[in-house]
């Protein structure tokens, strides 16, 4: 099972959701754990990770229905999941809109955003061949997977190294491995790749043990 976070101020949207998950979730794919916009999207990001969830959705506009938040919401959906990316190269995330053109503007990514009539389409064409969830669970597997296989190639080249059978390709790889993991785990705090050292061993230990440490997370939050 995949832990789902979705993201949004108006209850009645948030009803809709999770009606439209009941609806096309037959396989108890979906844990879905819903989620109000903090005043503060530092935090609120903090409050993702803390979440540990395996895919984000978030309503477009976070800042419509106010009165019953009390408080301001100063980014949209866009802003946030970006933001997060910033930190989580990659990760699954989608923005669910019913104006996709100011969200298509807003992001760097045309991507991240779907309108919101996909999924009430999908419940009246029951032949529709991609499914909104189905487009989660493949992001959500793709993500694991481009992180699971470059962990294995890090780890064999490590090992080529420590028998003596590391060439200069092989050492230009294991820095792009590395490279790509670290942005996967933490993409604010990465050392630029021109200063990584072809014999630092020690840090890439490290790394292949932080990529556990993530990947068990991610386990964990779909079981």
């Amino acid at each position: 099972m995949y832990r789902l976070l979705y993201i949004d101020e108006d209850q009645e949207q948030i009803e809709n959701f999770l009606n439209y998950i009941d609806d096309t979730n037959s396989n108890n794919i979906f844990e879905v754990i819903t989620q109000l916009p903090l005043g503060d999207k530092e935090e609120m990001i903090d409050k993702i990770i803390k979440i540990n969830p395996d895919v984000i959705v978030s309503d477009f506009l976070l800042n419509e229905n106010i009165g019953a938040l009390g408080y301001n919401v100063p980014y949209n959906g866009v802003e946030l999941v970006e933001d997060f990316l910033s930190i989580r190269n990659k990760f699954p995330c989608f923005v669910l809109t019913a104006k996709d053109q100011d969200a298509v503007s807003d992001s760097e990514d045309v991507n991240l955003v779907y309108t919101k009539s996909l999924m009430t389409t999908e419940i009246e064409d029951t032949k529709a061949k991609v499914k909104f969830t189905d487009r989660l669970v493949k992001q959500i597997e793709h993500y694991k997977s481009r992180i699971q296989n470059a962990q294995s190639e890090l780890a064999e080249l490590i090992e080529a190294r420590k028998n003596g059978n590391a060439n200069f390709d092989i050492e230009r790889r294991i820095i792009e491995l590395d490279d790509f993991l670290e942005r996967s785990i933490d993409a604010q705090n990465i050392i630029p790749s021109e200063f990584k050292s072809f014999s630092n061993s020690e840090k890439l230990d490290s790394m292949l043990d932080k990529v556990d440490e993530l990947l068990k997370k991610l386990d964990d939050g779909s079981n």
